[in-house]
């Protein structure tokens, strides 16, 4: 079973130095780039097997990589979230919780109601 997550990083621009801080996310883009995730819309993303614990753990790893090389790393992060996208809404999108309901109908159905329809192609 394949899982898409998505991981969001907000950086501490407010309390620091804007060229430390485009340091730090080259640093996160590139290690995380590494390890399978896509960037976009300010969020990286990857398709996994594994579970939300199982990638929590593998990023924390990720991390202590990171902090190795830049030693006030974790000062550097506001917050950092993991979202399974299976379980999350996109408020990008239209709402359509109030939409009207749509069923499929068959021929069958059509001709007992008495609907009159054209066929604009038929399987042979």
């Amino acid at each position: 079973m394949s899982n898409q997550f998505g991981l969001f990083i907000h950086l501490d621009y407010a309390h620091k130095p804007q060229d430390d801080c485009a340091m730090v996310w080259q640093n996160i883009m590139d290690t995380m780039q590494g390890y399978g995730f896509d960037f976009n819309k300010r969020a990286f993303f990857i398709d996994t097997d594994k579970s939300r614990d199982d990638i929590s753990q593998d990023i924390r790893h990720l991390f202590d990589e990171i902090q190795l090389v830049q030693a006030d790393f974790y000062s550097y992060i506001m917050d950092c979230y993991i979202l399974n996208y299976e379980t999350c809404s996109d408020l990008t999108l239209p709402d359509t919780s109030e939409t009207i309901e749509v069923e499929d109908i068959s021929l069958q159905d059509l001709n007992t109601i008495g609907v009159d329809y054209d066929l604009l192609f038929t399987k042979k």
